[in-house]
């Protein structure tokens, strides 16, 4: 498969796995602020520190894509993020591990928009695009984050939460070198003019403002199995293990299952963008999400993230590939951008809205809740799909 593509991709694929597999800093930082004493309110604080700034960074890089070029935005995005990634393994204040975890937040999942936009312009085929993205979330993303959770907790009993943010720099200052010396260097699409108005142009089109809601609505409840399970494991008396053994459950389902549906998937989208499977993924996600509000048990809940895994790829596949093809020339890097803030945005809505529907109502708010904005999803997709319809005729 490595002769069909560009080496470019493949450089940024793999340096995305690194940062992926060694990036510990998110996952923890909660115990992280919590080892230097500070309470729940700071905790929930700085989370939602880095919450914004992820959303920010998403933005600011697909700009920066389209006027610098992915080798200068990745360069310096990941050496901002290996020297924040420094100064916050020494911080213990609440306004330094505030600032910090904004600053990395900007910074630390540039790799996104850059592959999304390498991929469209150096991959013309929409099939061959597919698999591409399908590789990328079932092996680089997935399977990297897998290894993130197993080997995270193994060095933080041995080495500290501290070591891991070192390691997770050296990652990413790594992954600035590869790029700066093995990627091709380039200026950016955009003019100078047509950076400015950019976001103001992207978000005129139709088509991405509903790609983006049906998005952040499916993310929402495709999102609860690492941001609400905690919460729905805790009221059943289920610890840490318990949700270890959930996310094992969904990484080998996404694994197994993307080299399965990756050959029909990538046919058919080579057609025209399928609406209807993003819907119905979308859809069969939330009901998995939905019904693991009534799950009691470690299996129980493993089996639904097992059937969230069974959507994932497809829909992920297919969105982006929505993006790959409506996003212009000159702005992809901001098309992509834009819609990259959908995962963190589904991140913060998504525990937000589980914790409001426990305190209201319980687990059957929280499963009615679920189905309702996989509904909404599923829903947009019906606009969607006539926009799309009617820009090819």
């Amino acid at each position: 498969m490595q002769s069909r593509y560009p080496a470019e991709i493949w450089l940024l694929l793999g340096g995305s796995f690194l940062v992926r597999a060694l990036g510990f800093a998110y996952p923890f930082l909660s115990f992280f602020v919590a080892e230097h004493g500070h309470g729940p309110t700071v905790v929930s604080t700085v989370l939602a520190a880095f919450g914004v700034g992820w959303v920010i960074g998403q933005m600011v890089c697909g700009s920066l894509i389209d006027r610098i070029g992915g080798q200068l935005t990745l360069v310096a995005t990941m050496a901002v993020a290996a020297v924040v990634l420094c100064v916050l393994a020494v911080s213990h204040s609440m306004p330094m591990l505030i600032g910090g975890a904004v600053v990395f937040g900007l910074a630390f999942d540039a790799p996104r928009p850059v592959i999304s936009a390498a991929i469209a312009e150096l991959i013309p085929d929409s099939g061959q695009r597919a698999k591409v993205d399908a590789f990328r979330y079932g092996w680089v993303v997935n399977a990297g984050g897998a290894i993130t959770g197993a080997l995270g907790g193994l060095l933080a009993i041995r080495t500290g939460v501290s070591a891991l943010f070192l390691v997770h720099a050296i990652a990413c200052a790594t992954f600035a070198a590869i790029a700066m010396w093995f990627l091709p260097g380039g200026t950016g699409s955009a003019g100078p003019s047509t950076a400015m108005s950019g976001f103001r142009q992207a978000l005129a089109d139709s088509r991405l403002v509903l790609v983006y809601l049906t998005s952040a609505a499916t993310l929402t409840a495709m999102t609860a199995v690492l941001a609400d399970m905690p919460m729905l494991m805790s009221i059943q008396g289920l610890g840490a293990d318990a949700f270890g053994w959930a996310q094992v459950a969904n990484a080998v389902g996404v694994a197994a299952l993307t080299p399965v549906v990756t050959p029909w998937l990538s046919k058919r989208i080579a057609v025209r963008p399928r609406l209807d499977i993003l819907a119905v993924a979308g859809l069969w996600a939330a009901v998995c999400m939905a019904a693991a509000a009534y799950a009691t048990t470690t299996t129980e809940f493993s089996l639904a993230c097992l059937g969230v895994a069974a959507a994932e790829t497809a829909w992920f596949v297919v969105a982006v590939g929505i993006v790959h093809r409506i996003a212009q020339p000159s702005r992809r890097g901001v098309y992509h951008g834009i819609w990259a803030t959908t995962l963190p945005v589904s991140f913060i809505v998504s525990p937000l809205l589980a914790s409001f529907s426990l305190d209201v109502g319980g687990p059957h708010l929280v499963a009615a809740t679920t189905l309702l904005v996989g509904l909404l999803g599923a829903a947009i997709c019906v606009p969607l799909s006539r926009r799309l319809n009617a820009t090819h005729n």
